[in-house]
């Protein structure tokens, strides 16, 4: 502050002025040049006021503003370019319909103020477009900007003789050359108005006001309403830039963060490449930055998380191939001893069935044999009466033989008696002489009719006693056979019995033949949809072998490391 006492201020402020500029070219923390040491100070604080935006950046942060506030200039000077030729055209009219031309006697000439105007507005028009257009990126075409809209503001109220409302033009200058961001240019219009307002107050009053005595206070008035939209124009000027200084920090940091993500990750790139193409033995680099050392640690436990799950899933495919290996052999084992028992049921459904017929036959047998049985018990309850009946006729005759033996005794003593009464009467006759003689004759026919009718009758005798003892034979002949028929009627009994228990056996047996018949049917369906379920099964468990070999070649194209660490503990931790 010594130094800024002890020189003249208008000489200071210029020389500040142009080391601004000088620094807004280059934006660099290089040390000032020895001839102007003396203003370093100086230079610093207006820094501050004038440039707020570089405050606290450092040099990468520094030129990312400055490209930017050269796109945003670019932009404006060439909206402002378009304006100024606008603004040129709108003078030279303002000029033709307001000022009349000059009559000097009889001849007639354009005041010079037409001319005055073409010609300044061709100037304050030409030039900034020209620059707009073909230099709109550096940054004193802002300045000229800013003091040729000042001088359009001063020619438009000089053409219009100090019209009041021609003066808002001042205003609506200085709220289009905020637009710039930039308090110097908002600055250098607001000096250039004010030095052509006061000058032209004082020497001019009737072109800058339309009085004709000096007006020294209305342009101070002026001045007072320049500088409140001055202020108000500062405050969002400011706030703009220190937006601005806000956000290339944040733009820097995003890209400096991006620049370390990006190189952490063009690291961790060839660890992704390689876990894409399947190695999961890759070894995972170390990185410096915080967030990227998270995303590595995670990388680090998702490709053991694989490793794992790899092995794991190996190991689950090689025991998958080995089981469908198994399932498939099983299946075959299974489906062949299920043919050979179709074909076993189909033996025992044969044979059910000639058993059934064996059964049906042997019921029609055994029906017949009861009906024989039948008819030889009666035949034999038939024979047995015979017998009886027989037997008793036999121990009838055997009565009447004993009758007549006892009968034929009787007529033996009679002839007995008859012999000795013959012998007595041939005693009788010898004795008689020959009165007897004949009497004699007589009684020897006698005797020897009794000796012939004994001798008769003993063999009758004999005879009868044959008889009898063949008719006592006959008997116990008989009565041993009415024996053998009462037990021959006892065994056909037992027969026709046995027969019917055999008939209800065979009966039973025919309805468990069928029953059985009926249950080797319903095993063969099953069987037939137990053969189909098996070469089901053999086809799934083909199946289940091509599936198993797509997966053992789709864990083929992985390098990984095995473990012997459970898959849930690893996931768990």
């Amino acid at each position: 502050m010594a130094a800024l006492s002890t020189r003249p201020i208008p000489c200071l402020v210029v020389r500040c002025t142009r080391n601004l500029i000088t620094h807004r070219q280059t934006i660099s923390h290089q040390r000032p040049s020895v001839c102007y040491l003396p203003a370093v100070k100086e230079i610093a604080v207006l820094k501050k006021i004038l440039f707020p935006q570089y405050l606290g950046l450092d040099q990468e942060e520094r030129s990312l503003l400055r490209l930017e506030e050269q796109k945003a200039d670019a932009h404006t000077n060439r909206l402002f370019a378009g304006l100024m030729l606008l603004q040129a055209i709108i003078a030279l009219g303002m000029a033709i319909f307001l000022t009349p031309q000059t009559w000097a006697g009889t001849q007639s000439s354009v005041h010079m103020h037409v001319w005055a105007s073409a010609i300044l507005g061709f100037l304050l028009g030409a030039i900034p477009a020209y620059l707009g257009w073909y230099h709109g990126e550096n940054p004193l075409t802002r300045y000229v900007m800013a003091v040729s809209q000042a001088g359009f503001s001063a020619l438009f109220i000089h053409i219009s003789g100090g019209r009041t409302e021609v003066h808002f033009h001042v205003f609506a200058s200085l709220a289009f050359l905020s637009l710039y961001r930039d308090p110097l240019v908002l600055l250098s219009a607001t000096l250039f108005t004010a030095v052509d307002h006061l000058v032209r107050a004082v020497l001019w009053p009737h072109s800058i006001f339309g009085l004709a005595d000096p007006a020294l206070a209305l342009a101070l008035e002026h001045a007072a309403w320049v500088v409140i939209e001055d202020a108000v124009l500062l405050v969002g000027i400011y706030s703009s830039l220190r937006t601005s200084n806000a956000r290339v920090r944040e733009q820097i940091a995003n890209r400096r963060q991006h620049t370390v993500l990006r190189e952490a990750i063009d690291q961790l790139r060839p660890v992704f490449d390689r876990a894409a193409h399947g190695d999961l033995t890759v070894e995972i680099p170390n990185v410096q930055d915080g967030l990227v050392q998270s995303l590595r640690t995670d990388l680090s436990r998702t490709i053991d998380s694989w490793n794992r799950v790899i092995a794991t899933f190996s190991r689950s495919v090689e025991g998958v191939a080995a089981s469908s290996g198994h399932l498939h052999g099983s299946a075959s084992t299974l489906s062949s001893g299920i043919q050979n028992q179709g074909q076993s049921l189909d033996a025992i459904l044969q044979e059910v069935s000639v058993l059934n017929q064996s059964i049906h036959s042997i019921r029609e047998n055994v029906a017949r044999t009861e009906a024989v049985t039948i008819s030889a018990s009666e035949i034999a309850q038939l024979g047995e009466a015979c017998l009886t009946e027989s037997e008793n006729s036999m121990k009838t005759i055997e009565q009447s033989a004993d009758l007549m033996i006892a009968t034929i005794g009787t007529i033996q003593e009679l002839a007995k008696q008859t012999n000795l009464l013959a012998l007595n009467a041939s005693i009788e006759a010898a004795r008689s002489g020959e009165a007897g003689r004949g009497f004699a004759v007589v009684a020897q026919q006698v005797k020897e009719l009794a000796c012939s009718c004994d001798e008769n009758i003993t063999k009758v005798t004999q005879l009868v006693q044959q008889t009898r003892e063949h008719i006592q034979v006959g008997v116990e002949k008989s009565s041993r056979t009415a024996g053998q028929f009462k037990e021959v009627c006892s065994a056909v009994q037992s027969i026709n019995t046995e027969t019917n228990e055999i008939a209800k056996l065979t009966a039973s047996q025919s309805d468990s033949a069928q029953r059985l018949q009926a249950q080797v049917a319903s095993l063969q369906a099953i069987q037939q949809t137990t053969e189909q379920n098996g070469q089901q099964l053999s086809n799934e468990g083909d199946n289940l072998a091509i599936l198993a070999k797509e997966l053992r070649n789709c864990v083929h194209q992985f390098q990984f490391l095995e473990h012997d660490k459970p898959l849930e503990n690893s996931m768990a931790t």
